[in-house]
């Protein structure tokens, strides 16, 4: 069985973590390297899942009022008093199929509660054009409710999702 830790990402996994994000674009947006760094710094909890001892995987979700410019960020912001929005996951695929995004899920509502213990709406989007069934899949499995398609004014077309934080 694979050995599986969660940290918190630091500056110095940012390069790293920067590399993950791209790589993994269209399922979460790209990034800059300027508004990627921009992201641990508005961050309430910024992860790093390693699997083995090698960096794996990486999580990113902010709180409200948090200074961040996101269209979905700002619609879950203006509909949920307290919510807890996951900005970005995202898994190497050398690594997938080890349980990484169930740990992180955990993990983000567990230091999302202690960090702000009135959260309670857990918040996401996932692409629906270009379409990501896996994840729609994976959320669903989770708990997450469907809500409404938007279009965003990057060109995707995204499902915004929600749970309430248990």
């Amino acid at each position: 069985m694979a050995d599986v830790t969660v940290r918190d990402m630091t500056v110095d996994d940012l390069s790293w973590a920067h590399a993950l994000n791209q790589a993994n674009v269209p399922e979460v947006g790209s990034e800059t390297a300027d508004a990627f760094a921009h992201l641990l710094d508005v961050a309430v909890v910024a992860l790093i899942a390693e699997l083995d001892g090698m960096p794996s995987a990486m999580a990113i979700a902010m709180l409200a009022g948090a200074d961040y410019r996101s269209t979905n960020y700002a619609w879950f912001c203006e509909r949920y008093a307290h919510p807890l929005y996951l900005d970005r996951i995202a898994v190497a695929a050398s690594a997938r199929r080890h349980g990484l995004g169930r740990v992180l899920y955990a993990e983000v509502e567990r230091r999302g509660r202690l960090a702000a213990p009135e959260v309670d709406m857990f918040c996401l989007e996932v692409n629906t054009e270009p379409r990501n069934d896996v994840s729609l899949a994976f959320h669903h499995e989770l708990g997450f409710d469907d809500l409404v398609e938007r279009d965003t004014p990057k060109g995707v077309r995204v499902m915004m999702m929600a749970r309430p934080v248990t």
